[in-house]
């Protein structure tokens, strides 16, 4: 594995454990955001409230974009393991079937 396929990885690990954080911990991000514009707002008397307004929307919204994607990654994989369980018990019902056949009891 190359250098560039290494980096790849760790940035997508990475990336994966920061939407996990990001998903947990929504309220006190979304705080964190509010406190920082409003901080900067009265250091700098309000001369760059139109700026730190859009900097702080754009914030809110990739909070809301990590948030839906973990919950649509969620419930994809609930909905995987829901059918792999189906598919498991009835790989696990026909077996059952072919012994009971073979050495009835």
């Amino acid at each position: 594995m190359s250098f560039i396929d290494k980096a790849k990885d760790a940035l997508q690990d990475t990336a994966e454990k920061a939407k996990g954080v990001i998903s947990e911990n929504v309220d006190k991000i979304e705080g964190a955001i509010d406190k920082a514009g409003d901080l900067i707002d009265e250091k700098t008397g309000g001369k760059f409230a139109e700026t730190i307004d859009k900097v702080q929307g754009a914030a809110h919204s990739a909070v809301d974009k990590v948030t839906e994607a973990s919950t649509a990654a969620k419930g994809a994989a609930d909905d995987v393991a829901g059918k792999v369980k189906d598919a498991a018990t009835d790989v696990a019902d026909k077996a059952k079937d072919v012994a009971d056949k073979v050495d009835p009891k």
